[in-house]
């Protein structure tokens, strides 16, 4: 799995193509296999008995429009589960103490060498971790002797690497946001197409044969329901997907505010108090 998370990282729009031809793969089989012809076989029997076509599931979602917003929401999957690294959860390292907080004892340059290799050595195994890089940023701000004023630096420069973060993984974002627009303006353009044809139609129905006045507004209508309805599922996961990031990122803001530079400021005004000279008292 990390290994695919390296390459994922590594060759991005590769992996975002082969997102989409594996999404158009797999919905076009089902349509070829199973909707077209259950969809063929009930609007047969509809036109034989003079009834309009039944609302089963394969005549709702029988148009291209349909098939299209299918495509585009498993798509749109993919590419949450790449840009969020779903099954690569870096909470883990917060519930496993990865730099070993609570053997430090004492503040020194000792110390912080060894707290920046643990930070290298995890970036060098699994590069895909995102918020390690402001961990790094906020150790690399620290000096072994430096001004107390260096401490709530590095924590402001954490935080902000943190927030970058977040800016930068909605900048990656912006494919999933057009998908989300493109699904509804796909149902509508399906809602257009369908009334057009009923309307060439109408005078079949002033005849007396409803059918296909029926089923090309049954195009207008299956088009619009299938696309909002797709729409619904992806706004919810999508902000379910956004609230887990904003969670983690929080973890590691408090991470490093608090365990992190809030223990190592601690160690070292403890450090500062001990080494003061005792107090002399003239006689």
């Amino acid at each position: 799995m990390r290994r695919l998370a390296n390459f994922a990282s590594n060759n991005r729009i590769v992996v975002d193509v082969l997102g989409l031809i594996i999404a158009s793969i797999v919905v076009h089989s089902v349509y070829m296999f199973w909707i077209d012809p259950s969809a063929i076989q009930l609007l047969f029997e509809a036109k034989e008995l003079g009834e309009p076509p039944p609302r089963a599931l394969a005549v709702i979602l029988k148009d291209p429009e349909q098939e299209i917003c299918i495509i585009l929401s498993l798509w749109c999957l993919w590419l949450w589960v790449l840009r969020y690294q779903i099954f690569m959860d870096e909470a883990y390292l917060l519930k496993d103490d990865f730099l070993g907080l609570q053997d430090v004892t004492s503040f020194n340059a000792t110390t912080l060498h060894e707290l920046r290799q643990q930070v290298a050595a995890h970036l060098q195994a699994e590069p895909h971790l995102r918020l390690l890089s402001p961990v790094e940023a906020a150790l690399n701000t620290l000096e072994a002797h430096g001004p107390a004023t260096q401490f709530k630096e590095a924590g402001d420069l954490g935080t902000a690497s943190c927030d970058m973060h977040l800016e930068q993984l909605d900048a990656k974002l912006n494919l999933n946001k057009y998908i989300l627009w493109a699904i509804p303006s796909l149902g509508f353009l399906g809602t257009v197409r369908g009334i057009g044809e009923a309307l060439v139609r109408a005078d079949e129905a002033l005849a007396g044969d409803i059918t296909g006045v029926a089923s090309s507004l049954g195009v207008a209508f299956n088009s619009t329901f299938c696309a909002l309805f797709l729409s619904l599922i992806l706004m919810a996961v999508s902000y379910v997907f956004q609230g887990r990031e904003e969670k983690l990122v929080g973890d590691f803001k408090q991470f490093i505010a608090t365990d992190l530079i809030g223990k190592l400021s601690q160690l070292s005004r403890a450090r500062d108090s001990t080494a003061l000279p005792p107090p002399s008292y003239e006689s």
